[in-house]
């Protein structure tokens, strides 16, 4: 049985926060004494340089309140996170992380380093190279932002551990992988691989952030901010995940990271291995969650037919949109595919090659201006209207 704490938070003051973290991690018998003497990674989900109050970055407020902890536990926390595109530095900078950083004299790990961690019981993926960082480390403490996604429904505590992988590698592994339920099942790989991947094995403790939450077209600037006050706590990421997906209304048979997750008994293999403390699910859950919409019928994309004409026909495709465009070519970047090329000659887009687009949507959860909508295929409209 995995135990599971939802705490209300109503606001990002760092007196509350830590306290509800506090309150939180008891009810399920945490205790922070472990962090004494210790070298505590943690691991927020920077994807990009945006603004805190984005809704798409682990706020820092919260980010600040988990690392007082650890210092006031005698711990030694380490931050460890290699977002999509921008540097790491970019990315603090943005969401107000230096300032902490400086003044609570957090180690920034170097992610250009690189150990391979084994997986345990692969479906795809053996092992991965992930950021040595975590190697050096006694306890881990994941801090994801819960957020919609437009491939894997939800990301939150499993997903979050993405990160770890270093920079462009993520764009590889969405090449590899374009499907929602194959990528989700190697971001499992790479969970397997945290819980059973180290020597000795590290505890790990996974502390939500769902004080302010992002529905709809996330998990980049195209979602929207929502304010769902609440903070998750536990050690079993799937349970935390699924327990999230409660509050918010959503239906976890979509989330395949979960899904699939209890059948892969990582930990729980179901719902009723979780037991909530703190508030009640039906307290704290949330009307009219915008769910992001479907990343599109890539189960298509793997039959015989011409791919060009199955994409174009059936799937989503990303769309850069004027004026929010800037013209960063973050897009560009990110893009595993190189599907992405400069905007011509009075163009104020992108030019985007949708025969070599995978529909990955990793440039729309990269743009820092929510500049790229996802517009439905000629017959997804023609069926919806039948």
């Amino acid at each position: 049985m995995a135990e599971v704490a939802l705490v209300s938070c109503r606001e990002y003051s760092l007196r509350t926060v830590k306290d509800n973290i506090l309150e939180a991690a008891g009810l399920i018998g945490f205790d922070p004494a472990c962090f004494r003497g210790a070298r505590v990674a943690l691991k927020p989900n920077l994807l990009s340089a945006v603004q805190p109050d984005s809704g798409v970055v682990t706020h820092p407020v919260f980010f600040r309140a988990v690392a007082e902890i650890v210092l006031d536990h005698g711990g030694k926390p380490v931050l460890i996170e290699s977002p999509a595109v921008a540097s790491l530095e970019n990315a603090m900078h943005a969401a107000g992380y230096d300032p902490i950083v400086r003044e609570l004299g957090i180690a920034v790990a170097d992610i250009r380093e690189v150990r391979r961690i084994a997986c345990r019981s692969p479906k795809l993926f053996t092992y991965f190279d992930i950021a040595a960082a975590f190697f050096e480390t006694d306890v881990i403490v994941n801090i994801p932002k819960f957020k919609t996604h437009n491939l894997t429904y939800i990301t939150a505590a499993v997903k979050n551990l993405f990160g770890a992988v270093p920079g462009m590698r993520k764009a590889q592994m969405h090449m590899r992988f374009p499907g929602r339920e194959e990528f989700s099942e190697m971001i499992l790989d790479l969970y397997g691989a945290f819980l059973a991947g180290f020597e000795p094995p590290k505890r790990i403790l996974h502390v939500l952030d769902a004080v302010v939450a992002l529905e709809g077209e996330g998990p980049g600037s195209s979602g929207s901010p929502r304010h769902a006050g609440a903070i998750i706590v536990g050690e079993d990421a799937l349970a935390v995940d699924y327990v999230a997906v409660q509050i918010a209304g959503l239906d976890s048979r979509l989330a395949p990271t979960v899904n699939s997750g209890f059948a892969r008994e990582f930990g729980v293999a179901s719902p009723d291995d979780i037991a909530v403390k703190g508030e009640t699910i039906e307290a704290m859950r949330l009307e009219g969650f915008v769910p992001p919409r479907s990343p599109g019928m890539t189960a298509f994309l793997k039959r015989d037919l011409p791919r060009r004409i199955m994409k174009r026909l059936f799937v989503e495709r990303p769309v850069p949109m004027e004026p929010s465009c800037t013209l960063c070519y973050q897009c560009q970047q990110i893009c595993p595919a190189e599907a992405i090329s400069p905007a011509g000659a009075g163009r104020k887009v992108p030019v985007f090659d949708y025969g070599r687009c995978i529909r990955c949507f990793c440039c729309q959860e990269v743009c820092p201006e929510g500049a790229i909508t996802i517009r439905k295929a000629p017959m997804q409209w023609l069926l919806r209207c039948v």
